[in-house]
């Protein structure tokens, strides 16, 4: 055969044949993988079905385990990131709100809290103290949390944290509340049926 990819599927399918003969029905009933192309050229398409900048997504919808309408997940965030870069943990939630609103075969209701804490803790300071405590222009994580704040995403910070790193509440963004602490917020949610998931690393 000139064109070698063909060549390669007839040789495929043939060892797929003879494991048939050999093993017989269980066989039949694997999955098997159809090789690559080299030069397949077709890109996967990513999509940004609500949080339009941040969160890219592939839509799956016929793919298992769809989102399921009316869940509720709290996110535990102590990951902290370069001062001048948005947070990528933060991103990850974008990510989260894109994946139920449009990953799946349909849209589904979903309310995201998150809690920030430890390293976290700072990338919900306002752009003056942002700028004062690391000598940068600005907080490179508040677009992103705006966008996901105006997605219904809840924002608390751990007001221990906040203390214990010498800031004070006036210097928190006003989209974002200040909790007693990260324990109380994370307890509390769970108990009111919220799923935990943690991005601690």
């Amino acid at each position: 055969y000139e064109n070698p990819y063909v060549a390669k599927l007839i040789q495929e399918h043939a060892k797929t044949v003879s494991e048939f003969v050999k093993r017989g029905f269980p066989e039949a009933m694997k999955n098997h993988p159809v090789p690559a192309a080299k030069n397949d050229n077709t890109k996967t398409e990513y999509i940004h079905p609500k949080i339009q900048k941040y969160g890219k997504v592939v839509a799956l919808p016929a793919a298992s385990q769809q989102p399921r309408a009316e869940s509720k997940i709290c996110v535990d965030l102590t990951k902290g990131g370069a001062a001048d870069q948005l947070n990528p943990a933060i991103e990850k939630l974008a990510r989260y709100i894109n994946i139920y609103e449009g990953a799946g075969k349909t849209p589904a209701a979903v309310k995201i809290a998150v809690v920030l804490h430890g390293d976290a803790t700072l990338c919900v300071l306002n752009d003056d103290a942002y700028a004062k405590h690391f000598k940068a222009e600005r907080n490179p994580n508040l677009d992103c949390l705006h966008e996901l704040h105006q997605a219904g995403v809840a924002i608390y910070v751990c007001g221990q944290s906040l203390t214990g790193k010498g800031k004070q509440s006036e210097e928190v963004v006003v989209f974002a509340d200040v909790a007693v602490s990260a324990l109380t917020s994370l307890v509390n949610l769970q108990a009111d049926g919220y799923a935990y998931v943690p991005l601690l690393k």
